[in-house]
């Protein structure tokens, strides 16, 4: 990366990092526990992971959210990021998986896995939405939100982490 792109860079990601977090500081307050979210994530090049980082950062300042950020090695974006791993003593409200096809273009989606959305509880519904627009706002062209209602291959995630006991 030449000095030049370098700076580009360096001021986009100061830039993100500023914006997001106003638009993080407008989440809805917790209203008891905290909202539990795992990232999963796949990424593999700096900018990416750059992203994610500054995802968790935001997370993690809001009182809303309690955040574990797990990093894995996968073969595929479609193979279960989790697999093989022990699940937590207490559920994740929420777990996101930043795939690492968005690396290369090849899948144009950051994967919000949950329960139903008519099972949520209203702070994880409160939270679901603040994340949505927190996403939007940290992967702007280069992927966009998608929970179980918009993919059939979330669904079957949920379901697998319901019964793993992920969720």
């Amino acid at each position: 990366m030449t000095s030049k792109k370098a700076i580009v860079f360096v001021t986009l990601v100061v830039l993100l990092i500023v914006g997001i977090a106003g638009a993080a500081q407008q989440a809805p307050e917790p209203q008891g526990e905290k909202v539990r979210i795992l990232i999963v994530d796949e990424t593999k090049t700096f900018s990416s992971t750059m992203r994610v980082g500054v995802l968790a950062g935001i997370l993690k300042k809001n009182p809303l959210f309690e955040v574990d950020v797990k990093m894995v090695e996968v073969d595929s974006s479609y193979v279960d990021p989790l697999g093989g791993s022990e699940p937590p003593a207490q559920p994740y409200d929420i777990i996101l998986i930043i795939p690492r096809g968005i690396d290369n273009g090849a899948v144009h989606q950051i994967w919000i896995v949950t329960r139903g959305l008519i099972e949520l509880s209203p702070p994880v519904a409160a939270a679901f939405e603040a994340l949505e627009g927190i996403l939007e706002k940290v992967f702007a062209e280069l992927a966009v939100p998608t929970d179980v209602t918009d993919d059939l291959y979330l669904a079957f995630f949920s379901a697998l982490y319901v019964v793993e006991g992920w969720l």
